[in-house]
């Protein structure tokens, strides 16, 4: 009797097991999705090494009272030499006029001098970092009538004159006293530029 019971309580417990097996096993009609996470490596490239001189530059333009054309030009050259960008201060140097000046004797193009000067790095100030400068400093009018800057450059400069070089951080003060304690000095020779009063951007030079 108790070996007829203990049969029928295996083959029950057996039978349950082979229903969950089942089950499992059996499809329930919906469909499986499988997910699978990638994950993506960018390199992000480094930004260019700026050579510029006026890289880090907090410089604003304040206003003058310059005839529209003159302020015009100033303000576009202005900020194209904070942008180093040489060929748009090439293209406005040679939109009126019949020449303009930007070295004595170096090259055909004002872009590709100003950029070999930048590059080189072994000269102060340099150049865009001149240009921006004396742009934002007080104007004169040169020899020929036309808006000048910076206020040094006349045949003598006043002492107000030469400090503002000093103060704008072109030249320290030790080099503007050696200018013109120098034997046979005469005016500014630094950097120095021009824009007659139709508009017409004439030189940025420095040197005789």
């Amino acid at each position: 009797m108790k070996a007829v019971a203990l049969a029928a309580l295996v083959l029950a417990l057996a039978g349950c097991g082979g229903n969950d097996v089942d089950d499992a096993s059996a499809p329930t009609g919906e469909p499986v999705i499988v997910t699978e996470t990638v994950t993506k490596t960018e390199t992000v490239p480094a930004e260019p090494a700026t050579v510029c001189s006026t890289a880090g530059l907090r410089l604003t333009l304040p206003e003058q009272d310059l005839p529209p054309e003159v302020a015009d030009v100033r303000r576009r050259v202005f900020d194209a030499a904070v942008a180093c960008d040489y060929e748009t201060l090439e293209q406005i140097a040679l939109e009126l006029g019949e020449g303009f000046t930007f070295s004595y004797g170096s090259g055909d193009s004002a872009a590709d001098y100003w950029r070999e000067v930048e590059d080189a790095n072994v000269e102060q100030p340099l150049p865009m970092r001149a240009l921006a400068a004396i742009l934002a400093m007080p104007y004169t009018r040169n020899e020929t009538g036309s808006y000048a800057w910076p206020t040094a450059y006349s045949e003598s400069p006043t002492d107000e004159a030469w400090q503002a070089l000093v103060d704008a951080g072109l030249y320290t003060q030790a080099d503007i006293d050696a200018t013109r304690a120098a034997p046979g000095a005469g005016g500014y020779l630094g950097y120095r530029t021009a824009i007659t009063a139709d508009g017409d951007w004439q030189f940025f030079v420095a040197g005789d």
